[in-house]
């Protein structure tokens, strides 16, 4: 969107959808966070559509479902259309990858991870 990620701002925007008393995370939440973040319906995530748009933002709600929740590789994977666990393994190490090289990147990720916490 533009818009610099700072703890704060991802904080703000999932107070909205944590509840305080309740902080379970679930593989909805996130994607309907990481969906409301990049623009997009949260069926995008779970959709055949392989574009950047939609493909690096489903890698980041695999990425954060994998680190937040206790949901295995394949029930992560069925959650985002019934795609294979291989796939989320591919998504989890490209989101790592890209940590390691975008400095920007990485801060998002780790904005978004506190947020959560």
């Amino acid at each position: 969107t533009g818009q610099e990620i700072t703890l704060p701002l991802a904080q703000e925007v999932l107070k909205n959808i944590l509840d305080h008393e309740d902080k379970v995370v679930t593989i909805e939440i996130i994607q309907k966070f990481v969906s409301d973040y990049y623009n997009l319906k949260s069926a995008e995530l779970k959709s055949r559509n392989n574009s950047k748009s939609v493909a690096r933002p489903r890698q980041v709600a695999m990425y954060l479902c994998k680190a937040l929740t206790h949901a295995s590789l394949p029930e992560i994977g069925r959650s985002f259309g019934g795609k294979h666990h291989s796939t989320v393994i591919h998504s989890i190490r490209k989101i790592e990858e890209l940590r390691k090289l975008d400095g920007d990147f990485n801060t998002l990720i780790n904005n978004f991870l506190e947020g959560f916490r």
